[in-house]
């Protein structure tokens, strides 16, 4: 009997503990969530006031720009500014460095400090700078400690309407501090509050499955942005009223911050021109170029937030949106500096928002290279080519003093071709094929950069380049010119 009442005894000191855990777990959620840290989709963090950070993306302490990194960068301004086009790369911070007072104590028991975080963004910012490349440092204007406006959504990666009106203005001080502002065709602008809008979100989504009691939604106030000279009109415009508000939003799949990862909030492939500008204007000097070309990622992409309508409000400026939502790095600024848009037309300024999390340094040299190729805008020695029987391919012999630093452009004739490969022969008969392949969110132009690195020591004597779809009628191949040597 004295075994059996040990035994029993025993076993209810065991549940009496586990009870306890399970009310402490309970206790240190607000919505009686368990696994969130652990979740392999996305791993995150519940923090106070109903705010959770990602452990990868928003946890993280190293920087994503390396010495290379950087110097690419400034050969990227560089090059732009030869066209008359000054890049201002804006970074955004995530939400640790912007809120750490909501992290909850498991972030520190990772290794989060904030300090040492916000040393490694701001030195980002000093060796950007260092360089050449202009920078906005948004972590001021989105650092907040108020419960009531918090720059980003609780249980969404992406910052709201709040912070996107912030972030706007930190990038039109910026704007309007250069020197050819003053000559730049000014138009004032008006953004009105249209009520609440509640945001399809991946990663809210992926926390309620973890979570007992309902996570808020991504709601945020939603505004429209007009020219001051618009809204006067409209407002003595005799009709039958607004048309319902579209955000395009219906039936998206959804974007949760994870780099390369598949879910997107989707808002079309065309680019996102919210009625401050008619299109590229001619290229010439500020008081005719096109004021600004936005370009980024789901942050400037959602219509919800209205990012591209605050910049054009606080800065005076006609905004042109070419971001892309789940693009990643590279997606939307290689879309645009690679079309027509840019090539006939070079906008003032370029304003390229990247979530400070993504990696430009990822994959090859390619993307860099090609955005590199494509600013300079001096792809001109033409490249004799036979195009094959099928229509799917062309050859070219390469000239022997081509190298690591010469890239080619080919235009294929086609905005159908998404993916292309570069087949290289050397005069040994060595060969090593490298290819291209636009991302499904990419607006397609046919137009190509692949830069001659990483090939055999052996000099490359021809190319082949082939794709899965048909070239145009005239597809024309080139030499960009290169100032390295």
């Amino acid at each position: 009997m004295i075994g059996r009442d040990l035994a029993v005894a025993v076993l209810a000191s065991v549940l009496t503990v586990q009870g306890l855990s399970a009310q402490a777990q309970s206790t240190d959620s607000g919505f009686r969530c368990s696994g969130l840290e652990t979740d392999k989709d996305l791993a995150t963090l519940e923090g106070r006031e109903g705010m959770f950070f990602r452990v990868t993306q928003d946890i993280a302490m190293q920087g994503r720009y390396s010495d290379a990194v950087v110097a690419e960068l400034a050969t990227l301004a560089e090059a732009l500014q030869v066209r008359g086009t000054r890049l201002m790369l804006a970074p955004v911070p995530g939400k640790s460095l912007t809120m750490p007072h909501l992290l909850p104590q498991k972030a520190a028991e990772l290794g989060f400090d904030f300090d040492t975080a916000l040393a490694v963004y701001r030195d980002i910012h000093a060796r950007l700078s260092s360089a050449g490349v202009t920078t906005v440092d948004l972590q001021p204007a989105l650092a907040s400690t108020d419960a009531a406006t918090p720059p980003f959504f609780g249980a969404d990666t992406h910052w709201n309407s709040v912070g996107a009106k912030r972030a706007a203005e930190a990038i039109a001080e910026v704007l309007r501090s250069d020197p050819r502002y003053g000559d730049m065709p000014q138009t004032r602008h008006q953004s009105v509050a249209k009520g609440t809008v509640a945001i399809p979100s991946g990663m809210r989504r992926i926390i309620q499955q973890h979570c007992k009691d309902k996570v808020p939604e991504a709601v945020t106030t939603q505004y429209e942005t007009k020219r001051v000279q618009d809204v006067v009109a409209d407002s003595i415009e005799i009709g039958l009223g607004e048309p319902p508000l579209d955000i395009g939003l219906d039936d998206a799949p959804l974007d949760i911050g994870l780099e390369e990862a598949p879910l997107d909030i989707g808002l079309g492939d065309a680019p996102l021109d919210i009625g401050l500008s008619s299109g590229p204007a001619a290229r010439a000097d500020a008081a005719t170029a096109l004021p600004v070309a936005l370009v980024g990622t789901s942050f400037s992409d959602m219509a919800a937030v209205n990012f591209p309508g605050f910049l054009a409000q606080h800065s005076d400026l006609e905004v042109v949106n070419y971001a892309i939502t789940g693009g990643g790095q590279f997606t939307a600024i290689s879309s645009y500096l690679t079309s027509e848009d840019f090539q006939s037309a070079p906008p003032a300024f370029l304003v390229w928002e990247l979530p400070i999390y993504l990696n430009i340094a990822q994959g090859s040299d390619q993307p860099m290279r090609e955005l590199i190729a494509a600013a300079r805008g001096n792809c001109r020695e033409t490249l004799e080519v036979e195009t094959t029987a099928d229509g799917n391919s062309l050859k070219a012999d390469l000239p022997a003093e081509f190298g690591a630093y010469t890239t080619l452009f080919v235009d294929t004739g086609s905005a159908a071709v998404r993916e292309v490969a570069f087949r290289f022969t050397s005069a040994t008969g060595r060969t090593r094929t490298k290819s291209i392949l636009r991302s499904e969110r990419a607006r397609l132009n046919g137009r190509f950069y692949m830069p001659l690195s990483g090939l055999p020591s052996s000099s490359i004597t021809s190319v082949e380049i082939s794709s899965p779809s048909p070239f145009g009628d005239a597809p024309r191949l080139f030499a960009c010119n290169s100032n390295q040597t």
